[in-house]
Formats: structure tokens, sequence, C-alpha cells
């Protein structure tokens, strides 16, 4: 079976690649843009809207009872133009005005769910411009504005502050977003590539990504473990201190209560309420211990 050749660098390479990893799918907003259009359009409307309401005066100053049926009747207002062959009546400035408020709800809509998009990830913006300075790419293809959207690894803050990433790795603690965005990139190119196939189009391992699932299971693994080493080891702590040393055993209560609160938020993330009573607890478990061993 022929091989397929690789897409040609630029454009075409990275649009693959991004296909291959969602993660580094990054985009500017153009938020810029979307504001002065939302601002364009809504001039332009009141300035529409104005116009609408000294039509409506005038019709009031100049015949009275004709703007009172006007008011009062859609067919009214729709016949003026035709009866007297005024082009600019107010019923064709209304559907003026009915375009552009369609043109922009639609615009506000439109900016409201772009500006919902997440950040991207700092390692995957790294990923991605790693990719672009490679030689996989010609070593920075992208020439005058088009090669300030990403920075570059000399310069990575160069880049537009206003980037979205289609898709966003699903966190749930910090210590998850850790290993998910910092000790996968160690593990991969020390140990993991020698276990996952290189894409010979593109010159990246298409499953070289370590799964964000795999990463989740092993986070929970450690926060698992970690559980159960404060919990067995502050009891364990406590046995071993003399009975007679009471400031002892509470100044160990103290830290390990400390420990097992922050271990709350950086391993659970939990809220400050579940953090107080799951403290207040494991203290009052300490507590029961030390009271029934002294």
């Amino acid at each position: 079976m022929t091989q397929k050749p690789p897409p040609e660098q630029g454009y075409p390479r990275l649009a693959s690649r991004m296909g291959l990893f969602p993660e580094t799918a990054i985009f500017t907003q153009f938020s810029d843009l979307t504001a002065r259009n939302l601002l364009y359009l809504q001039a332009e409307l009141l300035h529409l809207r104005n116009y609408l309401e000294d039509m409506e005066m005038r019709a009031r100053s100049e015949d009275k009872e004709k703007a009172k049926k006007m008011a009062r009747s859609w067919w009214d207002l729709c016949n003026e133009a035709q009866e007297e062959g005024i082009e600019n009546g107010q019923w064709n400035l209304i559907l003026s005005i009915r375009e552009k408020l369609k043109e922009y709800e639609k615009a506000l809509i439109r900016a409201k769910t772009i500006a919902h998009f997440h950040k991207p990830f700092n390692s995957d913006l790294h990923d991605l411009q790693a990719y672009i300075d490679s030689p996989h790419m010609d070593t920075r293809p992208f020439r005058a504005v088009e090669s300030s959207v990403w920075g570059n690894l000399n310069h990575p803050k160069d880049c537009a502050r206003d980037l979205a990433a289609l898709r966003i790795r699903q966190v749930d603690d910090p210590f998850t977003e850790m290993v998910m965005t910092r000790l996968v990139r160690p593990f991969f190119r020390i140990i993991g590539h020698r276990f996952m196939k290189k894409d010979p189009a593109l010159e990246v391992y298409a499953d070289g990504e370590c799964k964000d699932d795999t990463a989740r299971e092993f986070a929970r693994a450690i926060t698992t473990f970690l559980a159960c080493i404060i919990l067995v080891g502050s009891i364990n702590v406590l046995y071993f201190i003399p009975k007679s040393s009471m400031v002892s055993r509470i100044g160990a209560i103290w830290a390990f209560s400390v420990v097992f609160a922050l271990c709350l938020l950086v391993f659970a993330k939990g809220k400050p309420i579940e953090v107080f009573s799951a403290t207040a607890a494991f203290t009052a478990v300490q507590v029961v211990f030390i009271s029934g061993n002294s």
C-alpha cells in the first residue's frame, strides 16, 4: 500500500496536527474586532432609533389624526409610504431597523459564545510553539503578522492575549492538573516514547499523548495512597508519642490537621465548608484516640 505523503509544511500540516491533538487547536478570538463590530452596530441602531423618533414627531406635528392612526394600525403604518409615494416612510425605516437589529443580536450572541471559550493550558500552548518551531514545520514557516499569533519558544509570552482552545483538558483538582500538564511531558520524554509509534506523515507520536483518563487514574491513585498515609500515619505517630507528653500530642494533631486540610485543597479541590467539616472530623478522631489511650 502506497504511503500517503505528509501534508505540505505550513497551515496544512499544522491543521493535521491540531486535528490529531484537539487541545492544541488554539486560535485567537479577535476580541478587539468583535467589540468594535458590536460598537458600530450599536451606534447604527442608536442613529436609526433617533431617526424613527424624529419621523414620528414630525408626523404628529403635520397631521395629528393620521399619526394617531399609524400608531394604532399596522395597516395604516405599512401603507403610508405607498399611498403618498414616499420611499423613506416609517415602515421602511422599521424594516431597516429590523434587519440591523437581527445582525446586532446575532453578533452579540456569537460574541457571548466565543467569550465563554476557555484559555488553553500553558503546556498545550508550549507544545504548539515547539511544533511550529521544529524542522517538521520548516522552523517557523509563518511570516509577518501570522507568526505572532502563538508566539515561539524564544518568546513564549509574545502571543495573542485572547487565545482560545477548542478543547481543554478536564481536570478535577490542582494535583490532577499538575500531573496532566507538567508530569506527562518528562515521563513521555524519558520512558513513554519507547512504547509508542510515530506518525510518519506528521512526525509526531499519534498515540504519544498520555491519555487524560490515564493521568486522572494515576492522580486518583496517588490521592488515595496519601489519604491512607495521613489517616493511618497520624494514629501511629500519636501512639508512639509518650502519654506524658500531652503538648507533643497536641502539636502532632495540629500538624496532621493542617496537612490534611491542605491535601483536601490540593488533591480534592474541596470547598471551604467541606474542608472545614472534614478537618473537624479528622481532628475529632485523633482527639478521641489520645483520650482513650491516655
